[in-house]
């Protein structure tokens, strides 16, 4: 139970309103929105991400650059995940 139930309801009531859906969301349950595909995302170069991780001081600038607005990664690796640099 929410501690401010009226506060929780008006804000799933914003949270699935057609303007937020339209604008934040890209896939929707709402029959009057239409969207686009979710993983149709044509700035997501997928073929070239190996290329881009053999610049390793590209990377290393946007390991970075993610580490001063987030903070650093904390924590045992995800068990099955190679990492960076698999091997090593």
């Amino acid at each position: 139970m929410a501690k401010h139930p009226a506060a929780a309801k008006l804000f799933m009531n914003w949270a699935v309103s057609k303007e937020v859906q339209e604008t934040l969301i890209s896939t929707t349950v709402r029959a009057d929105i239409s969207t686009t595909h979710p993983w149709n995302i044509p700035e997501a170069n997928m073929a070239a991400f190996p290329e881009f991780m053999e610049d390793r001081a590209k990377v290393e600038q946007w390991k970075q650059t993610f580490a001063l607005y987030f903070n650093e990664v904390q924590g045992d690796p995800t068990p099955g995940i190679l990492g960076l640099q698999p091997g090593l």
